[in-house]
């Protein structure tokens, strides 16, 4: 069970599609930016779904192209689906922060470097957060709108945490890249 498999049904949901063109949906709608979704897993988890009898795949030919195989979701991949739904919403996964990882061990480096650590921090989820707010208007779906959303108040969140913290921790303001306070 994977919330990989959860969002491959949701497609074939929608309407019958190919292995390649289900990666290109993925990388259209940005969805690395809310879930952890690599072209190696759409693939193999095609094939664990066909494999299971989740979806059927039926191979096709469009003149001199290559064969394909286009995928659609039977019973029993519905079942699945609404199962992993439940699933996710009954036991919604632990968040897990990694940069917490660098919080925690900055008593090992200097203060300059600390400071500098956070500031990239900020940064980045800052960044992180700009590219989501241009990209949030290019969904059609409510659903994608309002979970890239959720991604930028989550990174506004890290953003004034950190912010916070190197005030509180070295007693100093989150700083421009070019070495200016904000």
């Amino acid at each position: 069970m994977s919330v990989v498999d959860l969002m491959l049904l949701g497609f074939l949901h929608d309407k019958p599609m190919n292995a390649y063109e289900i990666k290109k949906e993925v990388e259209s709608k940005n969805l690395v930016w809310w879930i952890k979704m690599s072209s190696p897993s759409i693939y193999r988890n095609i094939s664990a779904l066909s494999d299971k009898g989740y979806i059927d795949g039926e191979t096709v030919r469009e003149g001199e192209m290559p064969e394909k195989t286009i995928y659609t979701i039977n019973q029993k991949g519905r079942a699945y689906f609404s199962q992993l739904m439940e699933q996710y919403a009954n036991n919604p996964p632990k968040i897990y922060l990694d940069f917490t990882a660098t919080i925690s061990n900055l008593n090992h480096v200097d203060s300059e470097t600390g400071q500098r650590i956070l500031d990239n921090l900020y940064h980045t989820f800052r960044e992180t957060q700009k590219i989501l707010a241009a990209i949030e208007n290019s969904y059609d779906r409510y659903q994608a709108k309002a979970v890239t959303q959720l991604n930028q108040q989550m990174y506004d969140l890290f953003c004034n945490w950190i912010a916070k913290f190197k005030e509180e921790f070295y007693g100093t303001s989150i700083t421009e890249n070019e070495g200016q306070e904000l």
